[in-house]
């Protein structure tokens, strides 16, 4: 098996895996968010807003921010942040996986499986790992299209919810559903310039299919279910089991199956960025001795998070990703005056 390998992927192979990577956190809630969904109206300015702030803050630090991986402190911050992620996704990810397939797979069961076909994806590169990434996205476009039709005779657009809106309102939701994604912090320091001069509008082009991936789930939940949409905790996974094409009745576990692919991606990538940064911390480290490293760190935060200290794990998550977020601030500060 090949070793991990540390060069990063070319931008337009980057974009693709962090397009499959945010879009797990559409189909599966991002872990943490304890805030009700919101109505449709007020779920696609929160949408578009907090898509805006991502592309912002891309655009502002991606920017040498490849020099950030040189400090072994970022490092060791970088390789916390990745652990936290990895196990709240884990926690997340064996939830839904309960629920949707309804197995009774014990969830020791359900980590050792992951954790196997986690480590294929890691040594494999993050080459290999980006056009798994491509398979996926053409798989979840599949499912979209045939999600769609099933539910199209249930649509109702009495269903959907207007009401003036109200700016301090609206803040409070967004503030509510704000999620920093370490996608986010990871596109910026595994971003590699190309030779030409033409700006990078590819992040540009992932966020707006993201926002407008969204905005579709919102209507297609809120014209499905009506008001009972903003008390689901996964409403596109509610409306796969209402809808049904032909004899085909029950399509739920197809979209559950690649939904979870999504999750698989997203997974293997906080454990290969993890498995990178640690290296730079500890250069000793051979062989597979990084992934287990990962393993342990992950299943500790996995027991200690577990239903008692998970919403603490999360604030933990978020607070280091908003550190990694200003240390890139301020490399792209420095950078700037040094060029000038």
């Amino acid at each position: 098996m090949a070793q991990n390998k540390s060069a990063s992927p070319a931008p337009a192979q980057l974009a693709v895996l962090m397009a499959a990577a945010l879009l797990a956190d559409v189909f599966l809630q991002p872990f943490g968010r304890r805030a009700s969904l919101l109505t449709a109206q007020h779920g696609i300015l929160c949408a578009a807003g907090q898509m805006a702030v991502f592309a912002l803050l891309l655009a502002l630090l991606r920017k040498g921010a490849g020099r950030a991986l040189g400090s072994k402190i970022f490092c060791v911050l970088l390789s916390a942040v990745m652990l936290l992620s990895a196990a709240l996704e884990i926690i997340q990810g064996e939830r839904f996986y309960s629920q949707s397939m309804h197995t009774g797979l014990p969830v020791e069961i359900f980590l050792v499986l992951l954790f196997v076909a986690v480590f294929y994806g890691v040594y494999s590169g993050l080459d290999a790992l980006t056009r798994t990434a491509s398979a996926v996205l053409a798989l979840t476009a599949v499912s979209m299209g045939l999600l769609l039709l099933s539910v199209l005779p249930q649509l109702r657009f009495v269903n959907l919810q207007s009401a003036a809106l109200n700016g301090t309102e609206l803040a409070r939701d967004f503030a509510g559903q704000f999620y920093l994604a370490p996608e986010l912090i990871l596109w910026a320091v595994l971003w590699r310039p190309e030779n030409s001069k033409r700006p990078d509008h590819r992040p540009v082009a992932v966020f707006v299919w993201l926002f407008a991936a969204q905005a579709l789930f919102c209507l297609l939940g809120e014209m499905t279910l009506g008001p009972a949409y903003e008390q689901e905790e996964q409403p596109l996974f509610t409306i796969a089991r209402l809808g049904g094409i032909s004899v085909f009745r029950r399509l739920d576990a197809l979209h559950a199956c690649v939904w979870l692919l999504l999750f698989f991606v997203k997974t293997t990538l906080y454990f290969s960025v993890f498995t990178q940064s640690i290296r730079q911390v500890f250069p000793a480290l051979r062989g597979h001795s990084a992934y287990y490293l990962a393993v342990a760190g992950v299943i500790g935060v996995f027991l200690a998070s577990w239903g008692q200290a998970e919403q603490a794990a999360y604030l933990i998550q978020q607070g280091g990703c908003l550190a990694l977020l200003l240390w890139l601030g301020i490399v792209r500060i420095t950078t700037g005056r040094k060029q000038e």
